[in-house]
């Protein structure tokens, strides 16, 4: 496997050939134990498979981390068509939605598990645009920890809509039905827990598949020793 290293507070994350990543989680940075790299490890020795490796850190999230409440599609204007471009509008997004949501400045914000959780996926599909047909990524959110006072799709659509979009340009702004800017669906574990790994084999030929996960904006954890 060749994963992308990333970093964590400016901190490099190790990556080796199933990627050692660091979260930092109340401070303290945590790396995935030997023992669950050496499970990725023997997955990946049979498989060759990056889907698995994914399956096997997103089921860790799931089990371990949180369970998402929500599950968010966001289509951007500007169709970008480069990771990092769509990475730091997901970022964007992320930090107004927790401020409008905590009602806390962004220097203020506890760290997961103590506030409202993404993980990230940035998929990428062909659209047509100008007359030509080019590859522009969306972004999927998976929303887990809200306060039980603000987990209602009513309110999670209104601080996406009233208090996030009209600071963020890059939203776009359709309301028409299959071509939907933000839209929102209750989390179903058994529609939307692996849902974006069908994309590490459709997308094989023009990207690299392991940047689907968007590990830059996503609360992950895992274990240690």
């Amino acid at each position: 496997m060749d994963l992308k290293n990333y970093t964590t507070n400016n901190k490099p994350l190790h990556s080796d050939p199933c990627g050692s990543f660091s979260q930092i989680k109340e401070g303290i940075q945590r790396t995935p134990s030997r023992s669950f790299n050496r499970r990725l490890n023997t997955i990946y020795s049979k498989t060759k498979s990056n889907t698995r490796i994914h399956h096997e850190i997103l089921n860790y999230q799931w089990k371990h981390n949180f369970q998402p409440q929500w599950f968010i599609t966001i289509l951007w204007n500007d169709l970008p068509s480069r990771f990092e471009v769509v990475s730091s509008h997901t970022k964007d997004f992320r930090n107004k939605f927790l401020t409008a949501s905590t009602n806390q400045k962004l220097k203020r914000l506890s760290k997961s598990p103590h506030r409202p959780s993404f993980i990230a996926f940035q998929e990428r599909k062909p659209v047509i645009h100008k007359g030509r047909q080019i590859h522009a990524y969306h972004t999927h959110l998976h929303l887990g920890l809200m306060p039980p006072n603000q987990n209602h799709l009513w309110l999670v659509d209104y601080l996406i809509r009233n208090k996030v979009m009209p600071r963020m340009v890059k939203i776009l702004k359709s309301t028409t039905i299959g071509n939907e800017g933000v839209v929102i669906k209750p989390w179903v574990y058994d529609h939307h827990a692996f849902y974006n790994l069908k994309d590490y084999s459709r997308c094989r030929n023009h990207q690299d598949p392991d940047l689907i996960l968007d590990y830059e904006v996503s609360d992950l954890l895992f274990p240690t020793e």
